[in-house]
This record gives C-alpha cells, structure tokens and sequence, in this order.
C-alpha cells in the first residue's frame, strides 16, 4: 500500500496558482528528491503533506498509522529544554515499542498454543517496527546523529533555545532523524551543514529505511541520496526514475521527443486543414467533409515546455593587474583575544580558482574576509598585486543590500545608468516588469542573492571573494552563477558547501581545519580522493608493520589511540580486529536464539537476551569507531 498519495491537489494563493492538479505517488522506504525553480511551489507541497496546509481542491492522502515527520523552517523550544533531552523525545514511539515488546514476551511465557502464535506474529511486528525506528541503542542514536551534524558532546548539554540559527535546525532535524518516521520531509536540509556534516547525512538518508521527500538544490545530494526525482512545473508534477544526473538526461530526452511529436501533428493538421479548404465544395466534398470530422476529434498534443528560465550572467570585466593578485605569509585571523586561524600561508595569481572548505565555525569565512580586506589581521602580512582589487560577495547578502526598491538599490550604486538600461541588466537576473518595483524586504532568499550579483557584475574587480554564493539558489541560478564564473578572467576565491560547485570550478582547495590551512593541487572530489589514499596507505603502513611478540602472562587488551592518530603498538590493532570478529559471531548467535522456544517462553531469558544484544551493538560500534581512527 502506498504511504502517500496526492491526488488532483490544487492549491492558489489569490490569482496565483502553485498547484494545479497535481499528482503523487510515494510507496514505503522511496527516497524522492523534488526539484523545481524558486516560487515553483516545492516548499507548498511539503506543507500540505505535513498537514501544516490544506488544498483547495483535490486529496492528500497519508497511509493509516503512518508517522509523517517534518522540521520546521523555525524551530522553537521550551524554556529548560536541553539539546539531548529535545532530540531524544523524537524517539518516543521507539521507547513504546520496546516496552510494548517486553510485555509481549512475559505473555508468550503463559500462552496456550493459540494464542502463543498470535504473541509470536506480535512479537515480529514488534522487533520489525523497532529495527524500522532505529534499533535498541536509544542514546547512541541521539549523540550518532547530533555529532553526525556537527553538534558534539560540548552540545548536548545546552539550553536548546540558547543556540544560534543555524543550530538550532540542526538541532530540530536531528530530533526527525533519530525518530524512525515512516515517511520524512525535508526542505534544504543541507543549508547549515558542513561538507562532512553533509557527505554524512547522504550517508544516514541512504541507510534509512523509512520513505524520505527532500527538497534540495544540492545536486551532488540528489546523486547520491535518492532513488527518483520528482520535477514540480508549472504547477503538475512530472516523476523520474533515478537520481539528479539521469533526471537532467532523461528530461531533455522527454522535451526532444515530445517536441518532435507535437511538430508532426502540427504539420499534419496543417495539411489536413489545407485539404478540406481545397476540396470542400468540389467532387471530393465527401472525404474533405470526412477529414474535417477526423481533424474536430483529434486530440491535440500540447506544445511541450522546457523551463529554461535562469539569469543570464556575463562575467565581470576582471581589471587587468599583476600576475600576482595577493599573497598572505603567516597569517593568523580570529576575533579579539581568539585566534581562529593561525600561520596560513596562500599566494593567488591571475586566473587561479581557490576553494577553501573546512567545518563549520573553523575559520573559512573569517579567512576570507581577512583575504578581502574586510577583517583585520592578527599577525602576519599580506600583500596585493599591482592594481588588485576585490569583488567580495557575502554569505548573507541581505545585509549588504540596505533598504529601497530593487531598481533604486542598483542605481543608487551606478546612478549614470538610464532607467532602461538598469531594467536590461536586472532582467538578465530574472526582474523583470513589476518586479524591479519589488522592495529587497519582501524578496527572498534566492531573489536577494540575484540582486546582490547583480550589483556585483557591475564592478570591474581583479578577483572575485564569494562566501557561499550558491545559497539560497534554484538549480538554474547556479549552473548560471557556474558559466559566469567560469568564463571570468580574474581569479576566484570561495569559501562553499556544493561540492558540484568546487569540482566544476576550483583547481586548488585550502583546507581549513584544526587552527591552520593546507592546501592541495586539485578539486574537492580529487581532494578528498587523495585524502582517503593517505588514510588507507597509513592503515597498510600500519598493518605490515612487524608485530612485537606479545607477553603470554599479560596479554594486551585494546587502548584508546594516540591523539596524532598512529598505531604504537600492531598487536593491538590485531587483538582489535578479532574482537570485532567475536562481537560480530556473539551478535548472530544472539539474534539467532532469539527464535529458540526455550528464550522466548522465558521471559527473564528474552529480556537478558535484548539487553546483551544492544550491549554488544554498542561495544561493536566502539570497537568499529576505534578501528577506524587506529587506521
């Protein structure tokens, strides 16, 4: 049975119509990603389906007893309210469950025969859901999934309502990710994640045996995370097979082929209507009155339609300068005593393409903005090319645009340019008509991030600053933003999360990490190759190392490993990996007894039997973790 279904649903918000007789089919464990432009409607649709809206036409319908999970937009806690404590009270339901399963097995203890298969088949439905929800390990799953996003153990402690924005939802989406929902919703998930806090929770969504909606512009996510895309246009949604990269391909194949069919009819009714003119009235009166009676019943093919919408950007004019654009030597950044960054050492010439990616709250925006001239120094010395100058694009672009209409912001700016030429270049940003009148308040978050490029192409820097310049961007915006700063002549420094982004632009990445930068020859996907080879090449180091013979009247027993992360000592890296071995045979034989009468009608036994094999989960994920950090 489907788990949601959107039948015919119509949705307007005054004369505007978001949703037109849309259409939706979501079965069990489906991962969807819905894509469309900004105002497409996406976010609309979410709503309905949690229930937060009500369409004006037309049947949302969720399955009987479905769990539907959503975070919202702005999350809200209570007074007191840790973080821990918030994101374990979404696994409730898993709590019931295994209590519900506890009294299931004392009853199977007593059961005659009849009912002993009814407690059986119950006691099934009962470990399924469990496994479903997330498993027995409740609070390892709440501090799994709040390290996974980058709130670690200095977190789960605080005052929720105390935290920043950004932490706040990540906060509210870790307490839907722990909770086992049978269908999740997700609209831009990935907006306050690092890389890795992103690259983990593909990782998380792809494991999740629940069915998951996401709304996303992260093209590497749709990739990687979802099994078919569904397309919101003009206000009909169209379902593809696959993920992103297949949609883009499949889509222009649709428009090509429907194209070509709605060309051959046309040319068809041509000549049809052609015939009939010719003939009507003449000896063949009967078979132009036959075609004119065939041409009034034919189905027309609508005109098939391709959004094509997005700006079109033209590359700044880079001011010609040196070859060297500036170059940093020993630089320490932070803010007041606080060193963030410190002994960075990065030289950019003409054309180079910079990346810098790092964690969260590491320094990369600080880092940039020292580069730009926009941060002060806290040591070392930076130095700017001949007749370098910066085009710097912030991460929040509201705040630099100030007050007034869209037209008044960008000519307050350039006021030598005609009204007209003002409303031309605005256009090229998707303003267009009433829409310079706008006022930047009433804009959203992608709309203000076009504004601000706008006013940005309109300087004649030498290389270009950008924090984040993909947010808050549809997906035809930044294939926009991509082939302008492709085609730029000066060079580029950006501090961003879209991995399609880095790989398509940069050819050298600075990783920002643990108070310092290094930096690598080559894009993120590159990057991240090279650093996984080194990871692999220091566990075989590791493993053929020799092994020291061990003392038989004190065997070893496993260590934490060194802060610098090597192995001191092989041996124990062995007797490691054969504890895990031997976690992993008692795991089977536990689950295994399960299914014996003599456990399941005992029901001291079955309980000894659950808790052993959640202790043994836990040991074997320390032991999983402790491997991989040894190697």
């Amino acid at each position: 049975m489907s788990l949601l279904i959107l039948d015919r649903v119509t949705r307007h918000f005054g004369p505007r119509s978001v949703l037109e007789g849309a259409d939706l089919q979501v079965d069990p464990g489906e991962k969807v990603g819905l894509v469309g432009p900004n105002g497409a409607g996406k976010t609309t649709l979410v709503a309905l389906v949690a229930g937060l809206d009500a369409p004006d036409r037309g049947r949302v319908i969720v399955r009987k007893g479905a769990r539907v999970g959503h975070v919202p937009q702005r999350p809200e806690f209570a007074a007191g309210v840790q973080v821990r404590e918030h994101v374990a009270g979404g696994l409730s339901e898993l709590r019931d469950a295994i209590a519900e399963l506890e009294r299931v097995s004392e009853g199977m203890a007593a059961a005659g025969e009849a009912e002993l298969e009814r407690l059986m088949k119950e006691h099934q439905r009962l470990e399924d859901r469990i496994g479903i929800l997330g498993g027995w390990e409740v609070d390892r799953r709440v501090e799994t999934v709040l390290s996974g996003l980058g709130l670690g153990a200095e977190f789960w402690e605080r005052e929720a309502r105390t935290l920043s924005g950004g932490e706040k939802s990540r906060v509210a989406l870790a307490r839907e990710l722990v909770a086992g929902h049978d269908l999740l919703l997700l609209d831009e998930p990935t907006n306050h994640l690092d890389l890795e806090g992103i690259e983990w929770i593909e990782a998380w969504l792809r494991e999740l045996k629940g069915a998951v909606l996401i709304v996303s512009h992260d093209r590497r996510l749709l990739d990687n995370a979802v099994d078919s895309i569904v397309e919101l246009e003009r206000g009909t949604l169209r379902r593809y097979p696959g993920n992103y990269s297949k949609y883009v391909a499949l889509r222009s194949e649709r428009y090509e082929s429907e194209l070509r069919a709605w060309k051959e009819q046309q040319e068809h009714v041509r000549k049809e209507e052609a015939f009939v003119r010719k003939h009507l009235g003449s000896q063949r009166t009967g078979e132009a009155k036959g075609r004119q009676k065939r041409l009034a019943s034919l189905e027309r093919l609508p005109k098939p339609f391709l959004d094509v919408r997005r700006p079109v950007i033209r590359p700044p004019e880079a001011r010609r300068g040196g070859e060297l654009v500036l170059e940093a030597r020993g630089l320490s950044v932070g803010h007041g005593d606080r060193v963030v960054l410190r002994g960075v050492d990065l030289r950019v010439g003409r054309g180079d393409r910079v990346g810098v990616v790092g964690r969260n709250g590491g320094g990369k925006s600080t880092l940039l903005r020292a580069l730009a001239g926009r941060h002060p120094l806290l040591a070392g010395e930076l130095q700017l090319g001949h007749e370098a100058s910066c085009g710097y694009y912030d991460q929040d672009a509201a705040s630099t645009l100030g007050e007034g209409t869209v037209i008044a912001i960008l000519r307050r700016d350039h006021p030598h340019m005609t009204d007209q030429e003002a409303r031309d270049h605005l256009a090229r940003f998707l303003f267009r008509g009433d829409a310079v009148e706008q006022d930047v308040e009433s804009l959203s978050g992608g709309e203000r991030g076009r504004l601000a490029l706008a006013r940005l192409v309109l300087q004649h820097p030498s290389w270009l600053a950008l924090d984040e310049p993909t947010n808050h961007l549809d997906l035809g915006s930044r294939a926009a933003l991509e082939e302008m700063l492709g085609e730029f002549q000066g060079a580029l420094v950006c501090v961003s999360h879209d991995r399609a982004f880095l790989d398509g632009l940069c050819t050298r990445i600075v990783a920002v990490d643990d108070g310092g930068a290094t930096t690598f020859e080559g894009n993120y996907t590159q990057w991240r190759r090279d650093r996984a080879e080194r990871a692999g090449a220091e566990q075989a180091r590791a493993r053929a190392a020799p092994r020291p013979r061990a003392r038989a009247e004190k065997p070893a027993e496993p260590q934490p490993a060194p802060a610098n992360g090597r192995i001191r000592n092989p041996y124990k890296f062995q007797q490691l990996e054969e504890r895990i071995i031997a976690l992993e045979e008692e795991l089977t034989e536990l689950q295994t007894g399960l299914a014996d009468e003599a456990v399941y009608r005992d029901p001291d036994r079955m309980r000894e039997s659950q808790v052993r094999i959640a202790e043994v989960e836990r040991e074997l994920q320390e032991a999983n973790e402790q491997w991989e950090n040894w190697s």
